[in-house]
């Protein structure tokens, strides 16, 4: 009895996953976000607040997996994960500058 008890709250945690991944247009603004820090224009002050996403964001990577997104950002010369995505929220890894 236990372990379809477990069975069935991990098949409802893998399905709660895979329905509620965050869109790309999120991925890319928090990706954006955890690599240029505060150095980001914001739309509360919108000063070149689109061109500066229309720059950015052609160096943002999204691969799609089943259950989450990997978000990497090119840097130079290659490419590093900064963030992830499930739940409908994006967990980033603390990159406050651009390298």
């Amino acid at each position: 009895m236990k372990k379809i008890i477990v069975l069935l709250l991990i098949i409802f945690t893998l399905f709660a996953a895979y329905s509620s991944k965050p869109d790309d247009k999120t991925c890319i603004i928090e990706a954006v976000k955890s690599v240029w820090g505060p150095l980001t224009p914001t739309t509360e002050r919108p000063v070149y607040y689109e061109q500066f996403m229309d720059l950015t964001s052609k160096l943002v990577e999204i691969d799609d997996w089943i259950f989450l997104k990997r978000i990497k950002y090119k840097f130079t010369s290659e490419k590093k994960t900064v963030a992830f995505g499930a739940f409908k929220k994006v967990f980033t890894f603390n990159r406050t500058s651009k390298k």
